[in-house]
C-alpha cells in the first residue's frame, strides 16, 4: 500500500502543484507523520521538489516550474492574496481603498499582501488619477496558469473567469 500513497501524493501535487503542507493533508485527509514521510522520500528522490516563498514552504513536481511560476502559484495558493489577484484579472489597475471595499478586508492586511505580491513582480504600482494603484505585472502568464491548472482552483469565481476568458 506504500507505494499507492506515494504514488496518491505526487499526482496531487502533478495536479495541484503550489499547495503546501496544510492543504495537502487537508485534501488527501493523511495522518501529519504519513504525509511527512512520503514527501521526504519523494523529496529525496527528486519526483518533487520545495520551495518556500515567504515563509510557506509549497510544494511542486520537480523540473516543472520557472521560478516566476513557483512564485505566481505559490501567491495564488494564499486565499487573501488570491483574492486580489482575482480583483485585478481584468488587467484594470486598482486603487487600495476600492479593494478594501470590495474584499472586505482591512487595510492593513491588504497593505501585508500588495507588499508581498509587489516585491515578488506579481502585482506592480501604478500612477492613477487620484493616487497609486495595483495590476498585474505580467498579465498573460497568471492567466495561462490559473487556465492551465484550473481544477485545482476551485474557487467559482475563478471558473466562472476561465469559462468567460476562453469564450
Amino acid at each position: 500500500m506504500e507505494p499507492d500513497r506515494k504514488k496518491e501524493i505526487l499526482n496531487f501535487i502533478k495536479a495541484n502543484p503550489g499547495y503546501y503542507f496544510r492543504e495537502i493533508q487537508r485534501s488527501l485527509k493523511l495522518p501529519t507523520g504519513v504525509l511527512q514521510y512520503h514527501l521526504n522520500n519523494l523529496l529525496k528522490e527528486g519526483e518533487i521538489i520545495s520551495e518556500d516563498v515567504n515563509g510557506t514552504k509549497c510544494f511542486f513536481p520537480s523540473k516543472s516550474f520557472s521560478k516566476e511560476q513557483i512564485i505566481i502559484l505559490s501567491h495564488l495558493r494564499n486565499h487573501v492574496r488570491n483574492k486580489i489577484v482575482k480583483m485585478l484579472l481584468s488587467g484594470e489597475a486598482k486603487s487600495p481603498s476600492e479593494m478594501i471595499k470590495n474584499l472586505k478586508i482591512t487595510a492593513p492586511t491588504l497593505s501585508y499582501h500588495l507588499s508581498l505580491l509587489t516585491q515578488d513582480n506579481v502585482l506592480e504600482r501604478v500612477q492613477m488619477e487620484k493616487g497609486i494603484g495595483y495590476k498585474i505585472k505580467n498579465l498573460d502568464s497568471i492567466k495561462g496558469l490559473i487556465i492551465e491548472y484550473k481544477e485545482s482552483f476551485i474557487d467559482k469565481l475563478i471558473q466562472d473567469f476561465i469559462e468567460l476568458w476562453m469564450q
